[in-house]
């Protein structure tokens, strides 16, 4: 019976661990800045749609029910990512945004507050912006994140 118990136990908190790093995942957009698209693909898996009409620029979008990606690449690499992602009640959209701020200050991150909902952020060459709001339409929080190529970063 306790070995029944244990079981379900460590199950439950390594598929508690495993949804966390891959639920996560998707706002740390600011990571792919000047990685190539096949790094993108790499990490992402196969994209839900692919735009490679202009030989000088690539876009892939990703899309879930709860989230949403999309990179830009030219020839340096990808120079804007951007993402969303939903959550049905507001404390947990707010923690995801403060986990991403504070991972992002620990990683040498400025951090300029514009108000308690919205961040920008900027490092080696990368500026993002991080927010949160309600999504009147769909009853739903959202957290956005959008990363650009910054000064000094080809």
């Amino acid at each position: 019976m306790k070995t029944s118990c244990l079981f379900k136990s460590v199950f439950v908190l390594l598929f508690f661990l495993v949804y966390q790093s891959v639920y996560s995942q998707d706002l740390n957009v600011q990571k792919t800045i000047g990685k190539t698209m096949d790094y993108v693909i790499s990490k992402y898996g196969k994209p839900a749609h692919q735009d490679v009409s202009n030989k000088s620029m690539q876009c892939v979008f990703y899309k879930s029910k709860t989230s949403q990606s999309v990179f830009v690449a030219d020839q340096d690499g990808v120079y804007q990512a951007e993402s969303s992602m939903c959550y049905d009640k507001q404390s947990s959209a707010k923690n995801a945004l403060l986990d991403l701020v504070n991972s992002c200050k620990t990683s040498g991150y400025q951090v300029d507050t514009v108000n308690t909902s919205e961040y920008n952020l900027y490092a080696g060459g990368v500026k993002f912006n991080a927010s949160l709001f309600e999504n009147n339409l769909s009853n739903k929080y959202e957290v956005k994140v959008k990363a650009n190529r910054g000064v000094g970063l080809k």
